[in-house]
């Protein structure tokens, strides 16, 4: 199935950092995008975290290298690399990996704290986008919400996800980044604190997001969302490139060395064009 991106879309990402595509997916993609989940929940990665095995569900994978292969042969079936491409007007895009979210039961009902990807990836540049896909229905509260333009705004600091307290730093000192806002707390506050904007998503709609965009994901509701279903797909284009904004530090953002297609490592500033991910328009 092929999707038409309009000028409506091209200007809606650049300027707001997100742009719903209403009925990009049709059903037998659709199908294929639901078994690829499956498989990844039952074949967890080794950055998963939650269990999947009870009702009470809140489960994230993130670019299991056991899925790499199934993924590829996914994206590289669909109409999902000429739409980046068209969004941002890009020669060159590559896949970055995938990520799958599961929210079941009590457990499921936590939000995903507000925060920015890029404070914990080594990604720099305009040319990066999150395919954030429902495979349930969802409201605008329960989907992803983001604000709006903050992709082009600070780098905040990363969160460490503490249910005590969700903009704990991840850094501190070593990043040098200012502290992430509590903007769940001003909201509460002030619905008019920040510009939040979020859609109504049925099964077959993508949501773009730029992954620097503030963000956060809804929950599970018992009464009218008791399984909250997604996945994310991630590429990048022309004006993507190795940013090497993130301290040294031991731990899960301790990122290795990535080799480049041209030879050697990736170093900052060079374009994101590692060994393993080639032109997918070519």
């Amino acid at each position: 199935m092929s999707f038409a991106v309009n000028q409506t879309h091209v200007s809606a990402f650049a300027k707001e950092g997100i742009v719903k595509l209403k009925g990009a997916i049709d059903a037998d993609l659709l199908q294929e995008i639901q078994s690829c989940w499956d498989w990844s929940v039952k074949h967890p990665g080794p950055f998963a975290t939650g269990k999947t095995t009870d009702d009470q569900v809140f489960f994230v994978d993130n670019g299991n290298p056991d899925a790499r292969s199934m993924y590829e042969n996914l994206v590289g079936s669909t109409s999902f690399p000429q739409i980046a491409a068209d969004l941002w007007q890009s020669s060159f895009i590559g896949f970055f990996a995938e990520e799958i979210f599961w929210k079941k039961g009590n457990a499921g009902k936590t939000e995903t704290f507000w925060h920015q990807d890029t404070v914990y990836s080594p990604w720099g540049g305009e040319h990066w986008c999150n395919f954030w896909i429902p495979l349930v229905p969802m409201t605008g509260e329960q989907s992803i919400r983001v604000v709006r333009g903050s992709h082009l705004g600070v780098m905040y600091d990363g969160t460490t996800f503490n249910p005590k307290d969700p903009t704990e730093p991840l850094w501190g000192e070593a990043g040098n980044f200012p502290r992430l806002p509590d903007i769940t707390a001003d909201l509460e506050r002030d619905p008019a604190s920040w510009d939040v904007v979020s859609f109504d998503l049925e099964p077959g709609d993508v949501v773009v997001l730029h992954p620097h965009c503030l963000h956060s994901g809804g929950g599970s509701d018992p009464a009218t969302l008791p399984d909250r279903r997604n996945i994310v797909l991630r590429f990048f284009g022309d004006r993507s490139h190795y940013s090497d904004h993130l301290p040294s530090m031991q731990g899960m953002y301790d990122h290795k060395p990535i080799k480049s297609a041209s030879g050697g490592y990736l170093k900052d500033g060079d374009p994101y064009r590692p060994v393993y991910s080639p032109n997918l328009i070519a």
